[in-house]
């Protein structure tokens, strides 16, 4: 695969994008929960968020642009940053307890199917880098 520096910048600043107004919007639903006098926080779902904000604007801008990093290494933290975005949204509907219909919301900072989410979303995430910087493209079976 030939991929140009430009492919790649073209495809993280989409990411980029989503993931700043993913956070941008969440800002604002607690800037109004702070109005209304309740306590506000950033939940754990939303630092995998701004995790994935910094290996995207690392990973894909700042190192290849600066020749630190290969492109084909930069595409791959690409890939790692995309799993962690997804896996945020993921974890931000279980820190809303969305996944059980049956039991009511308790509030809590961090409940346990936030939980299980982000700690599934970073072993999908550390497998996805073993096998991304383990594999070397060509050596097939």
């Amino acid at each position: 695969m030939n991929l140009q520096l430009s492919d790649l910048w073209t495809a993280a600043g989409v990411l980029l994008g989503f993931q700043v107004t993913a956070f941008a919007w969440r800002i604002s639903q607690e800037a109004e929960v702070a109005d209304r006098g309740d306590i506000s926080w950033i939940p754990p779902a939303d630092y995998l968020n701004l995790v994935a904000m910094v290996i995207t604007a690392l990973g894909c801008f700042v190192l290849p642009g600066s020749s630190l990093i290969s492109i084909q290494a930069a595409s791959k933290l690409l890939g790692l940053s995309t799993i962690v975005f997804v896996g945020h949204s993921i974890s931000l509907a279980a820190h809303y307890e969305l996944f059980n219909p049956r039991t009511k919301r308790t509030y809590r900072y961090f409940p346990p199917q936030e939980r299980i989410a982000v700690v599934v979303v970073s072993v999908i995430a550390v497998a996805y880098l073993a096998v991304a910087f383990l594999y070397k493209s060509g050596s097939r079976p």
